[in-house]
C-alpha cells in the first residue's frame, strides 16, 4: 500500500501587504515583495520528490498486477483447448478440447498404427509388425503435450498466431520387443558383398562384377522406426553402411585383364630335346584364379599342363623299375632296380606361368630322375636269407596235370612278400587259361572226378599251404578238398576253385619273404625263404566218424566212371605258434575237417 502524505496548505495571495503609518527615512515606495509561506528547512528536504517516485512505482506495479491477472486468465481460459492450426501425424487438432482431440487422434490414427512397416535399405526390404514391435500410439500424452494450464508463452502465442502448428506424436514403446524386431529387420536387409570372379569358359576369359554388400546397424533401424513411424513416409528408407568386397571391380578388371593374356597363345616348352606347344586352350582349361589378399591370382594345374606335354611328347618319359628277387642257382637274388626319368608336374605350372603371363612365351623345362618304389636296399634290408619251411608232395603219372603243376611254379616262384603282406595262390597264377600255359586235367566238383582246366593246381595249393603253415604264417583262406587224397595230410591241405576259392596266407613276421617252388624227383616243392622269427608245434587228432564208401549213379555228361575210393571221416589238426626271441605264444589253432566217403560212380550219360 502506497501511503500519501499532505503538505500545510499555504496564505492567501490576495490580502493586502500591510502598510505603515509614517514612512521612515529611506523609506522604499516599493519593496521586494517577500514569499507569502517559506517552509523553515529541516533535514527532510528531498520529501517531495520521493512522494513523487512511490506514486509512478505504484501506478507500474499495479499494472503489471492487472497484466498478469489478463494473461493467467488467458492461459487458464485456453488450457483445455487445442490451439487453431495444431496438427498431429497429419491430424487437425485445431480448436478441438483436449478430450476432443484425443478421442480424434486415436481414431484417426489406430488404423494407420496397426499397418506393417517397410523397410528398404539398398536393395533389400523387410516389414515390421508395428503390433509385435512393441509400438503404440500415446494419444493422451501427446494431446497433453501442448494443452493444460501452463505459463509459458509460447502456448498463448500459438493460440494467436495463425497458419499451421505441426506437434510430435508421443509413443508408448515396449523397447525389448522393439530392439529384438529391429534386429531381425537389420538382418533382413543385410546384403553380403559379392567378390568379383574370372574364369575361363572354353577357353575365353569371363568375369562377374564385384558387388558392394551392406550392413544396417541395429541402431539406425530403431531411430529410423520411430522417427518416422505415422509421421513420415512408408516405406522407410535407410542408408545403412556400405561393406567393400575382398575382391573389388578394380581387382577384378586387373585380373581378367591377365585372363586375356594367358589364353592369347601357346606356350612353348623345350624338354628332353623337344619343343612341345602347348595350346592357349589347355592352358585356360589348367587355370583357376583364386582369390589371395584381394587380388584374383591365377593357378596353374601342373598335373593339367604335365598331360597335355606328355599327349604332345614322344618318347619322353622312362618309368623305373624296382628292384625284385629272383631265384638264381638255387636261392634268392636281388635284381637292381633303375631310375626313371619323369616330368615334375610342378616345375611345368611354374614355367607356363611364368611363359603364360609375358611376352616371352618359351620356356625350358628338365627332366627328373624318378626313383623306384623299390631299392635294392630295400629289398637287402628284408632278411631273406635261409629257408625257414618247406613241404613237398608227390606227382601222378599224368601228364597234362603235371605240366600244370610245372607251369604254377613257375608262375610263383620268386614271389616276394614284405611284412604284413597277403600272398594270394589265384592272383599269383593269374587267369588259368591256356593262353596262361594251363591244360586240361582231373578235378573233383561236387564230390565227382571231372575234366577241368588247371587241373592239379590243389596240389600246388596243398603244398604251399603247408610251406606256409610250418613258416608260422597266418591262415587267411584255405579249404581242404572234399574227398580225402592219400599223398595230403590228412585234414591239412587245401584245394582252390577259379572265381570263388582262394588259397591266402599272410607274412606275419618283421621279415621279408620270397617264395621258391619247383618240380623235381616226382615231387613238388614249395620253400619259404626268410629270416627265423618262429618255431611250430602240430599235432592231429584221431579220425572219427569214419563212413565206408559206397556207390552213386550220375548222368552228367563229363562223369568218369570209378571203383569205391577211401572212406570219409572227421579229423582236428592243431598248431600253436611261438616266437623264437621269447617264446611268445601267437596262434593256438584247432581246424576240424569233415571228409566225406569217395563213392564208386556208375554213369549213365553218353559218356557212361
Amino acid at each position: 500500500m502506497t501511503t500519501t502524505r499532505t503538505l500545510p496548505a499555504a496564505p492567501a495571495a490576495s490580502v493586502a501587504p500591510y502598510t505603515p503609518a509614517f514612512r521612515p527615512v529611506g523609506y522604499q515606495q516599493n519593496p521586494i515583495p517577500q514569499p507569502l509561506y517559506v517552509a523553515p528547512p529541516t533535514k527532510h528536504s528531498n520529501f517531495g520528490h520521493r512522494y513523487r517516485k512511490g506514486q509512478v512505482l505504484g501506478a507500474i506495479l499495479g499494472g503489471l498486477l492487472v497484466l498478469c491477472g489478463t494473461y493467467v486468465g488467458l492461459q487458464w481460459r485456453l488450457a483445455d483447448r487445442v490451439a487453431a492450426g495444431t496438427t498431429v501425424a497429419g491430424v487437425e487438432l485445431g480448436g478441438l478440447t483436449k478430450t476432443e482431440a484425443i478421442n480424434v487422434l486415436e481414431r484417426e490414427l489406430t488404423p494407420a498404427s496397426r499397418e506393417p512397416i517397410t523397410l528398404i535399405a539398398g536393395e533389400q526390404s523387410t516389414n515390421l509388425d508395428p503390433v509385435l514391435s512393441g509400438l503404440m500410439i500415446d494419444a493422451p500424452a501427446t494431446v497433453g503435450s501442448f494443452t493444460g494450464f501452463s505459463l509459458d508463452p509460447m502456448r498463448l502465442i500459438e493460440h494467436i498466431r495463425s497458419g499451421v502448428h505441426p506437434e510430435p506424436l508421443l509413443l508408448n514403446v515396449d523397447a525389448g520387443r522393439l530392439a529384438s524386431a529391429a534386429q531381425t529387420a537389420s538382418a533382413q536387409l543385410a546384403a553380403q558383398p559379392v567378390d568379383g570372379t574370372v574364369l575361363f569358359s572354353d577357353g575365353t576369359p569371363v568375369a562377374t562384377a564385384a558387388h558392394n554388400g551392406l550392413e544396417v546397424p541395429l541402431d539406425e533401424v530403431t531411430e529410423a522406426v520411430l522417427e518416422n513411424w505415422l509421421v513420415g513416409a512408408n516405406p522407410i528408407r535407410l542408408t545403412g553402411v556400405s561393406i567393400s568386397p575382398a575382391v573389388t571391380q578394380t581387382a577384378t578388371d586387373a585380373a581378367y585383364t591377365l585372363a586375356q593374356q594367358i589364353a592369347s597363345a601357346p606356350v612353348q616348352l623345350n624338354v628332353g630335346g623337344q619343343q612341345l606347344a602347348i595350346q592357349p586352350q589347355a592352358i585356360a582349361a589348367a587355370t583357376v584364379f583364386h582369390a589371395t589378399d584381394g587380388e584374383l591370382v591365377p593357378y596353374f594345374n601342373g598335373d593339367m599342363l604335365r598331360e597335355s606335354v606328355l599327349g604332345a611328347a614322344s618318347g619322353l618319359l622312362r618309368d623305373p623299375v624296382n628292384a625284385r628277387f629272383t631265384m638264381a642257382e638255387g636261392r634268392p637274388s636281388i635284381i637292381a632296380g633303375q631310375t626313371g626319368l619323369d616330368l615334375d608336374a610342378d616345375a611345368v605350372a611354374d614355367g607356363v606361368a611364368a611363359a603364360a603371363t609375358s611376352l616371352d612365351r618359351v620356356v625350358d623345362v628338365q627332366l627328373i630322375e624318378s626313383q623306384p618304389e623299390v631299392t635294392t636296399a630295400d629289398l637287402e634290408a628284408m632278411g631273406v636269407n635261409e629257408v625257414v619251411s618247406s613241404f613237398a608232395t608227390t606227382l601222378t603219372a599224368n601228364v597234362v596235370r603235371t605240366n600244370n603243376l610245372r607251369r604254377g611254379a613257375e608262375l610263383i616262384n620268386g614271389t616276394f612278400l614284405a611284412p604284413g603282406d597277403t600272398f594270394s595262390l589265384l592272383d599269383t597264377l593269374g587267369p588259368i587259361t591256356a593262353a596262361n600255359g594251363f591244360g586240361q586235367a582231373g578235378v573233383i566238383v561236387g564230390g565227382q572226378l571231372q575234366q577241368g582246366m588247371g587241373g592239379g593246381l590243389s596240389q600246388l595249393a596243398t603244398t604251399a599251404y603247408n610251406a606256409g603253415f610250418f613258416a608260422g604264417f597266418e591262415d587267411i583262406e584255405s579249404r581242404p578238398h572234399s574227398q580225402f587224397i592219400s599223398r595230403y595230410p590228412a585234414g591239412r591241405e587245401a584245394t582252390i576253385v577259379s572265381g570263388s576259392l582262394d588259397m591266402r596266407f599272410r607274412n606275419n613276421t618283421p621279415y621279408g619273404a620270397v617264395i621258391q617252388s619247383w618240380v623235381a624227383g616226382n615231387e613238388i616243392h614249395v620253400a619259404i625263404w626268410s629270416t627265423p622269427y618262429f618255431r611250430v608245434e602240430t599235432s592231429a587228432s584221431q579220425r572219427t566218424n569214419v563212413t565206408a564208401p559206397g556207390w552213386v549213379t550220375s548222368s552228367a555228361p563229363n562223369c568218369i566212371p570209378s571203383g569205391p575210393g577211401v572212406s570219409g571221416f572227421t579229423i582236428t589238426n592243431f598248431r600253436r605258434v611261438f616266437r623264437l626271441d621269447n617264446n611268445e605264444l601267437v596262434l593256438d589253432e584247432a581246424k576240424t575237417w569233415r571228409y566225406l566217403p569217395d563213392h564208386g560212380r556208375i554213369c549213365t550219360g553218353p559218356t557212361g
